[in-house]
This record gives structure tokens, sequence and C-alpha cells, in this order.
């Protein structure tokens, strides 16, 4: 009797393991191989690609397909997708890892476009974690991708005041900002974000300097300030502020240092 429910426990876990490897690693993303990842990938306006070991795990994994499963109803734009490489055995995908030259410190993050132009690469160096790959992904991409903190309608506000050409046009903004802080009846924390939309456009309208160089000194500033010794709830209003003045970024403007040519 317990011969089999050894036997039985083993298939059990084999069963696991090759639906793991095949289609099931995670819900809200896709696996692919050498044979479907353009196929599959050029139908997307952009695909966020993660190069790992044949079967991932652990926090960085976890923060992929968490990501994966929050923003999957959210656009039809953006796929999420998992190349599982064997450097063993069958030798699963290494000509992907070889094709976009990915190093073997697993796991390895790209942003395609549809036409596999100049994919860019999480930085190395940043922690793998949902909230940095919503900033990655709302950095690179003209997608909607909301952060703790932000406020679609305040986002699309936040872009074209970016992009206004003249101090009326930027005025009838921030007077239309003021309305939608007044009449707004939500309660969570997104209310605290409409006076941080405000002030971040009274200053730049007021400052004498470019508004991008500005909103990238207050960055600055303000990630010096989370560095220090703060209070929970400080913490967490400096970060919402920091995802605030990430919407006043124009897409293709001062961030594109993270373009990495293939």
């Amino acid at each position: 009797m317990v011969y089999k429910s050894i036997v039985f426990v083993a298939t059990l876990v084999a069963g696991v393991l090759i639906y793991t490897g095949n289609a099931w690693t995670a819900r809200g993303c896709v696996d692919l191989d050498s044979l479907t990842f353009d196929k599959v990938t050029r139908k997307f306006r952009y695909s966020l690609v993660k190069f790992d070991t044949a079967f991932p795990y652990g926090e960085k994994h976890e923060a992929f397909t968490n990501l994966a499963l929050q923003t999957v109803d959210t656009t039809d734009d953006l796929l999420f997708a998992l190349i599982g490489i064997k450097d063993y055995g069958d030798q699963d995908n290494v000509d992907l890892g070889q094709r976009f030259n990915i190093p073997k410190e697993y796991p390895v993050i790209m942003l395609f476009m549809g036409d596999h132009t100049d994919p860019i690469a999480f930085p190395p160096d940043e922690p793998v974690t949902s909230e940095n790959l919503r900033k990655f992904l709302k950095r690179n991409t003209d997608l909607y991708i909301g952060l703790p903190g932000c406020v679609q309608k305040l986002d699309e506000l936040a872009q074209e005041f970016m992009s206004a050409k003249d101090a009326t046009e930027r005025h009838r903004i921030i007077a239309e900002v003021e309305r939608a802080a007044y009449h707004t009846e939500t309660e969570d924390a997104t209310k605290k974000s409409y006076p941080m939309y405000l002030s971040l456009m009274r200053k730049i309208v007021k400052v004498n300097q470019p508004s991008r160089d500005f909103i990238s000194e207050e960055m600055k500033r303000v990630e010096k300030l989370l560095a220090e010794k703060l209070s929970d709830a400080k913490k967490a209003e400096l970060m919402y502020r920091t995802n605030v003045m990430l919407s006043f970024n124009v897409l293709n403007g001062a961030l594109n240092s993270e373009r990495t040519e293939l």
C-alpha cells in the first residue's frame, strides 16, 4: 500500500513538471520557443520577455508573473512571455539565447516591439520587482501601465501638459486638474495624488528651466530622500510622488539611455 502511494505521488509530481515545462508555467504568460517566438511576438505591439532557466522559480519569477496577472486584462497590446533555456540535454532555446546575446546570469528581461527593432533590456543592476517592471514599461512604451498612486486621467493630462506649446495651454490643463481634484469622490490613496500632480505642474510653470530638466532634478532629490531613514508613511508618500513624476516623462525622451541595440 505504501509502495502504491509513493508511485502515485511520483506520477503526480512528474505530471506537474511536464505541465510546468510546457504551457502551464504561469497564468497570464505565454511559453515560447525557437519555433514560436517570432510568429507570436510579432503579433503584439510590445512583448515583455523573460529569458530564464527551464524551470524558473523564486521572487524574480513571481514578480514577473504577478505583474502579468495584474495587467493581462488592461491591454491587448502587451504580451508577457517566458523563454526557458536548457543548456543541457536537448539544449532547448539555446539558439534564442545566442541570438539575443543573453548572458547566463538569469533571468534576463527584454522588451520587444512588434518589428523586433532595438529591444530594450531591463537594467541588470535594478531589482526585479513588479513595481520596477511597471516603471520600466511606463518609461519605454506608450501603453497605460498604472503605477501605485497614479490616476490614468491625470497621467494623460501630465503628458498633454509636457507637450503643451505655451503657458496658456499649460494653465488650461492645470485648471482642468484642479476641477478634477475638486469633483473626485474617491477616498482611496489616489485622492492624495491629485495635489502631487498639481504641485509639479505649478512648479514647472514657475521655474526658469526646461521641464524635463526640472522633473529629472526633482526625481533625484526625492530618490535621495528615499535613501534616508524615514517612517513607512513618509516613504510611501515619496514613492507615490516618484511614480507620479514618471507620468511627466514623455516617451522617447530623456530616459532612452536604457535602449540596447542587439
